[in-house]
């Protein structure tokens, strides 16, 4: 039994002493007691009684609902509220930005992000999305799903804006780091985890932002011109595995046309494969002002408009607001009214939008017990939890000579050097910014772990571009150089720090080049030439160009944004008090144009086509042969892993393919190595990518230990989208099964014969 259906106060209290007298007794509950619960609930209106079928409780509910109650429901009340209807004790819901974390709610994310906002709220902050994706763990996004709901509740909230699940097209989407890479499975495990773990602790997600939000440039006014395979291979699955195997309560959609019109009025999106063809029983919540239009987006299967109230009519004075074409105002209840009366809207419409909402306040026990801060923020737990995801998530991509890990009875000196190594960059901007109590810098980490046992000295080295005027100039730009090639001339290792931060890679921009920010590719060919032993760690969400230093460099890291215990776990793993496990989510490109989505890109006249098609990430580099920096998948380790003694059967119409594999650490450390299952369609009717990502998994080993992992294959490892019947298809036949480290190392294949 669900226990967030026990929420009548008299039920409740029947059930605690029923149960409390039985455990006394050792004897389960008496049918007398159980009789008198459901007596109780009976007197009751039908719509509270918890013990009723939710949707007997729903239709109920809409029963005594007015007309101008109902219209009331589909517009926000506040910036972050939905409107209440006191009357029947439907309470609003409260929500908060996500999905990295609680930030404040008061307003948008450029008046919460500034040092002058009206409320300060400090929580967790956890690593970015890319890095989560980078640990390749469903148990740890889980975690990172739990404790965030857990401080949503802690806060008197009641919904947490994430997880963002968009697919990373392009290396500028100035939202990359929130998102969970290249890859559709990926991205779709990832995202089952995360809202399992949100929904365990009874508050709602909003998975975001459907459909084909994939830059940041007018992403208000960009029409995205896609096919319907490309959507349903690459775009649509996260979407779909959050709603069918984590049964997600909310959906996001965003701002931009899809192949001519608003996703908020798009009812081939919204209603034609969201809640029609994936079986979505929440409610959809526009993302803030992205309504145009009253029936058509009410028609469509918009069933919340969001913000509402004073905010929205507040933007509507805005300059870009009125730009856009939207003010946040087009759902309010005396709109839509109208609308009803004129018969563009009928009720029965009305009906099913309200009572979506209805649905998810009900199942999410709102209707019983609104949560009115429950816990406590940032407790010892949820900081562990972003620690290990910082520290999983960081992927070792060059260690020349096993400079890595770094030995403290060895190494004497230490010069930390870089705009991203004296600062903690938790994350990137916008809606995601989280305030944390603390963060931890890598220079604070190294220093901690150094203790008093090695020298560790520090420069900037070179300003973060647009941060810091006084930085950015000539004279200064050259004695912090000087100060820097100096550190790293005196100490025995020297490690550079470089990337972005979130002014200059977030929400409403995107990133102006692949190019690191101004100075900073000089800054690491100093060092090298200054120190042979230079360490280079990249502290950004998207890909950078390396072509001007990489050759020189020893050993590389990309920590992304870690959150606020990124510094802590950089630190663990130069140390090699943890073993690098990490593996790119995401393809690393040696330049910008090598991108499959750059020819495309942002687009013209407001119109981009997604010409590359199901050709994303590797999917194009590993089909076309282009040479990446890093492929996706890559990671090393201070360990080795060894493949062996794959077994492919083919099992039932229902289970095509049973995979088995034994892993074994045949390194002196123990580690953690992250298996990939590719498949490969060598007869198919219709083009096809070399391979495709259909399982993966995490497994730790102790040194000498092996271990024989499994994978249980369903169709749609092997089915593509048919555009000619507009369905799944699969061509049975023989398949190919890969396994091994990376897209691009692949240790093992096997054959496998697959049905109809």
């Amino acid at each position: 039994m669900d226990c967030r259906s026990l929420r009548s106060p008299i039920i409740s209290l029947l059930i605690s002493l029923t149960f409390t007298c039985a455990a006394q007794a050792q004897q389960p509950p008496s049918s007398h007691i159980q009789s008198l619960a459901r007596a109780a609930g009976a007197t009751a209106p039908p719509y509270k009684n918890t013990a009723l079928p939710v949707d007997q409780r729903i239709a109920d509910l809409l029963k005594r609902m007015t007309l101008e109650e109902k219209a009331t429901m589909l517009s926000g009340s506040g910036w972050m509220e939905s409107a209440p209807i006191p009357r029947l004790g439907i309470p609003a819901i409260k929500m908060a930005d996500g999905p990295l974390g609680v930030r404040s709610w008061v307003g948008s994310s450029a008046l919460t992000s500034s040092s002058s906002n009206p409320m300060r709220v400090e929580t967790t902050a956890f690593p970015s999305g890319i890095a989560m994706a980078a640990t390749w763990d469903t148990a740890l996004a889980q975690r990172e799903g739990q404790a965030i709901a857990q401080e949503v509740k802690a806060l008197g909230r009641d919904m947490i804006l994430g997880p963002t699940v968009n697919i990373n097209r392009v290396p500028p989407w100035g939202r990359n780091f929130e998102g969970y890479g290249e890859d559709p499975y990926l991205a779709a495990q990832m995202a089952v985890a995360y809202v399992r773990g949100v929904q365990g602790e009874g508050v709602i997600p909003s998975v975001k932002h459907f459909a084909v939000n994939n830059q940041e440039f007018e992403r208000h006014r960009v029409d995205v011109k896609i096919d319907e395979r490309t959507l349903h291979e690459i775009y649509f699955p996260a979407f779909k595995a959050a709603v069918q195997q984590a049964d997600a309560w909310s959906v996001m959609s965003c701002y931009n046309k899809v192949n001519g019109e608003h996703c908020a009025e798009n009812a081939y999106l919204l209603t034609d494969v969201l809640k029609k063809e994936f079986g979505f029983k929440g409610f959809v919540v526009s993302d803030w002002a992205s309504t145009y239009s009253t029936a058509p987006t009410v028609n469509a299967g918009m069933d919340l408009e969001m913000p509402g109230g004073p905010p929205a009519k507040a933007m509507l004075a805005r300059p870009q607001a009125q730009e856009q074409g939207s003010s946040g105002t087009w759902l309010t209840a005396d709109k839509v009214l109208a609308e009803v009366k004129a018969g563009h809207i009928t009720e029965s419409t009305l009906d099913d939008n309200v009572g979506r909402i209805l649905r998810v306040i009900i199942i999410s026990g709102l209707m019983e017990s609104p949560h009115t801060q429950l816990g406590v923020v940032d407790t010892p737990e949820q900081q562990k939890t972003a620690r290990d995801g910082a520290t999983e998530g960081i992927v070792l991509l060059k260690n020349e000579g096993a400079l890595l890990p770094l030995d403290p009875n060895r190494i004497h000196s230490i010069a930390v050097i870089g705009p991203n190594a004296l600062v903690a960059r938790t994350g990137g901007g916008g809606s995601s910014k989280v305030q944390p109590k603390y963060a931890i810098s890598p220079l604070d980490g190294i220093r901690k772990r150094a203790a008093n046992k090695i020298q560790v000295t520090s420069a900037l080295g070179v300003g973060m571009e647009g941060e810091n005027p006084a930085e950015d100039t000539p004279e200064a730009r050259a004695r912090d150089l000087k100060e820097a090639i100096d550190a790293a001339a005196k100490a025995e290792v020297a490690l550079v720090v470089v990337g972005r931060y979130y002014k200059n890679e977030g929400e409403g921009f995107d990133v102006k080049t692949m190019d690191l920010p101004a100075g900073q590719d000089e800054l690491i060919a100093a060092i090298e030439k200054a120190n042979p032993h230079t360490i280079v760690v990249l502290n950004t969400g998207d890909p950078v160009t390396m072509t001007k230093w990489l050759d020189s460099t020893p050993a590389l890291l990309d920590m992304w944004y870690g959150g606020q215990e990124g510094g802590n776990a950089l630190a663990a793993t130069l140390f090699g008090d943890a073993n690098p496990s990490g593996k790119l989510p995401v393809t690393l490109p040696k330049k910008f144009e090598d991108s499959p989505g750059a020819k495309n890109y942002p687009g013209e006249n407001l119109v981009v086509h997604y010409d590359e098609g199901i050709y994303v990430g590797y999917r194009y580099f590993d089909t076309k042969n282009v040479e990446p920096q890093f492929p996706f998948g890559f990671g090393l380790s201070y360990t080795t892993f060894e493949y062996s003694d794959l077994k492919v059967t083919r099992g039932t119409n229902k289970s095509p393919g049973e995979v088995s594999v034994t892993i074994r650490n045949t390194g002196k450390r123990e580690g953690a190595e992250v298996a990939q299952l590719y498949v490969h369609d060598g007869h198919s009717k219709i083009d096809r990518p070399a391979h495709e990502l259909k399982g993966f998994r995490r497994v730790e080993l102790k040194p000498g230990e092996s271990q024989t992992i499994e994978f249980d294959l369903d169709h749609s490892a092997f089915e593509y989208w048919n555009p000619a019947t507009k369905q799944w298809t699969l061509d049975p036949g023989t398949f190919e099964i890969q396994v091994g480290a990376s897209s691009r190392d692949i240790r093992l294949k096997a054959p496998v014969e697959v049905p109809r």
